[in-house]
């Protein structure tokens, strides 16, 4: 039976002083609405899962590989297993991030924001 989510209701996790977030974990995905604050970087990092998104508000630069991607609002993206990429983001970004499987370590104590090379 699908379960209703309103995003509203679900408080914002301000686990880094540059990003927040809000988090649904299923047993074989995860769902996490962030929000990210103008030049802030995602450092370089690769994971075990599949990770797909929807960027709602504002504009991030993708890079991977010697690739460069610019996405702003109404732009997804895709990411293969074990890719290397990192994020610059441009503008202060709002975006929805899929996980599959579910990056668990993500929500361990000092993690949120440490990217993990190694495999999940």
């Amino acid at each position: 039976m699908p379960r209703k989510v309103v995003w509203e209701d679900i408080r914002w996790d301000d686990f880094h002083p540059e990003v927040s977030r809000k988090v649904l974990m299923g047993e074989k995905m995860m769902i996490v609405l962030y929000k990210f604050k103008k030049g802030l970087t995602w450092p370089m990092e690769r994971h075990e899962a599949e990770q797909g998104g929807y960027i709602l508000k504002g504009k991030v630069e993708f890079r991977s590989e010697g690739t460069v991607t610019v996405l702003g609002p109404g732009n997804s993206y895709l990411i293969e297993s074990n890719a290397p990429h990192e994020s610059h983001f441009l503008e202060e970004t709002i975006l929805l991030d899929i996980f599959s499987p579910p990056r668990k370590n993500l929500m361990e104590k000092g993690k949120g924001f440490a990217p993990d090379q190694s495999k999940e």
